[in-house]
């Protein structure tokens, strides 16, 4: 283990798998992983980011960077599938992230862990959310490594934490949904968009009035993107029994909003007629 950052980062996987498989010392393992595993084997090396310009024309840059991409996808689902089937080991990695002594040293590396972790067990404690030890500069760098496919991971963990009754694992919850639509692709913001949908329906009050404040965000933020996915907001009008007045108000901002934004002027009249109902609710 004191050798791993010497070893390429191709046999990284099959190494990491051989040392969680036969070692009983889970957490000694694990923390030594942890220390040793550092941000460069979660984002592009700099010496390849210093190397791309000039060897762009050649393509050799953009092809090292898909080798060093699938490297770091196979390591995270030999992790993955450790934790899942090893109870004992994915409680090492959580005792290992919470012995870090500040919130400075977390590194992506823990985030990526804890979002694999919470989603495989929802049971499990989330006290470093709790204790507002993940800075929203790390989740935000975190989620630029898109190419992880954390989708299914962060929105089960998402919805996990909207549930909650403490106010800082909720808005954490609303941070989540919120990078997922920025950073994804078109299926995961769908996904995001139906997620909200569920919570809106749900009749639970909080629940309720934190997804229309993340869904009128996302709407104001980047109305194109929530153009695509217009109907499952407004099949929330089927549901209106279950919200309030006021959280009624704040639907039809969004909708408002939606159907009459600068970037869709053009077709403004169609998009109101498709996204808004003929007649308010009484």
């Amino acid at each position: 283990m004191d050798k791993l950052s010497s070893i390429r980062l191709e046999d990284l996987p099959v190494t990491i798998k051989k040392h969680i498989k036969t070692n009983i010392y889970f957490l000694q393992v694990i923390s030594k992983l942890w220390e040793k595993l550092d941000l460069q084997h979660c984002v592009l090396p700099s010496w390849l980011q210093a190397s791309q310009v000039k060897l762009k024309s050649k393509g050799w840059a953009s092809k090292s960077r898909k080798q060093h991409q699938s490297c770091i996808i196979l390591l995270f689902d030999v992790i993955k599938s450790a934790i899942r089937y090893e109870k004992t080991i994915s409680e090492a990695w959580i005792k290992a992230i919470e012995n870090t002594a500040s919130v400075s040293e977390h590194k992506i590396f823990d985030l990526v862990m804890l979002f694999i972790i919470y989603s495989s067990n929802t049971q499990t404690k989330k006290n470093k959310i709790q204790l507002g030890c993940i800075q929203e500069q790390l989740l935000q760098s975190t989620f630029s490594i898109h190419y992880l496919d954390m989708c299914s991971s962060v929105l089960s963990l998402a919805q996990s934490l909207l549930h909650s009754l403490d106010q800082s694992i909720i808005s954490f919850g609303s941070l989540l949904y919120k990078y997922a639509f920025k950073f994804f692709d078109t299926y995961c913001q769908q996904e995001v968009v139906g997620a909200l949908v569920t919570h809106i329906c749900s009749g639970n009050e909080a629940e309720v009035d934190t997804a229309l404040d993340v869904l009128l965000e996302l709407v104001v933020l980047n109305p194109s993107a929530m153009m695509m996915n217009a109907v499952f907001v407004k099949g929330i009008l089927d549901y209106l029994d279950n919200i309030s007045p006021q959280q009624i108000q704040k639907l039809f901002n969004a909708l408002s909003t939606l159907a009459f934004s600068k970037q869709n002027e053009a077709s403004s009249h169609i998009q109101a007629q498709a996204i808004l109902p003929c007649q308010p609710p009484e």
